[in-house]
């Protein structure tokens, strides 16, 4: 089962993300890294811990206030290993298109941004779906199309984002049934390593963690991958 570092960034810094509630996103430094400085972050976890993969979540651009491009491209080109999962606020597949070029960023469309009611995003991007207490944050219908819905989907629970109330579990097992076949990646709530064998046992392909990874309570993992 992989695990997925995950950065939140907002106006240049890294933030940490509490239930989905935006407007009270603060800078924060991680315990993993002396810096706030988002590439000095990013080479603790590649480089100095070792994971292969990140989950960057642009919320300027999410919010359709900009972006975070120019920081995404430094970050590309100076850890050329480094597999990048981008949930860059993509709306059409024209967003998705100004990222083509960059080698490993794997686009992620989340299901509150995407606004395409037709179209299919591109063939390696995926999913997140985006949820509250009252379901998917879907104003496409993409989470409900199987033609037009990813074959990895990212299950993110908004209001678990930050809280410590453990992954929703329930969320997963629906999925699994929902969509037999797809990559599950579960989100949202992660507290400490039993948390992510739970996830695994449930069927979880990968777990994408931040809170509890940067305030320490995951201190020693220093690898990719849960087995």
């Amino acid at each position: 089962m992989k695990i997925i570092p995950v950065i939140d960034l907002l106006h240049g810094h890294v933030v940490r993300a509490e239930r989905g509630r935006r407007e009270n996103y603060r800078p924060w430094r991680s315990a993993l890294c002396e810096s706030a400085d988002p590439i000095d972050l990013v080479h603790a976890l590649h480089v100095d811990h070792h994971f292969a993969s990140i989950y960057l979540a642009d919320l300027d651009a999410i919010q359709a206030q900009g972006n975070h491009n120019a920081l995404l491209t430094r970050i590309n080109r100076q850890y050329p290993a480094l597999e990048i999962w981008l949930d860059g606020g993509f709306r059409t597949p024209t967003d998705l298109e100004a990222i083509a070029q960059l080698p490993r960023v794997r686009g992620v469309v989340g299901s509150e941004t995407w606004n395409d009611r037709r179209a299919t995003p591109a063939p390696d991007a995926m999913l997140s779906i985006d949820s509250d207490e009252d379901g998917p944050r879907d104003p496409s219908g993409i989470c409900d199309d199987p033609t037009r819905r990813p074959e990895h989907l990212i299950l993110m629970n908004l209001r678990r984002v930050g809280s410590g109330q453990g992954p929703d579990i329930a969320l997963l097992r629906h999925w699994r049934e929902k969509a037999p076949g797809a990559h599950l990646y579960l989100a949202g709530g992660i507290r400490n390593r039993k948390d992510l064998v739970t996830a695994h046992r449930a069927g979880a392909c990968g777990v994408l963690v931040a809170t509890a990874l940067h305030n320490g309570s995951l201190d020693g993992l220093s690898d990719s991958s849960l087995t």
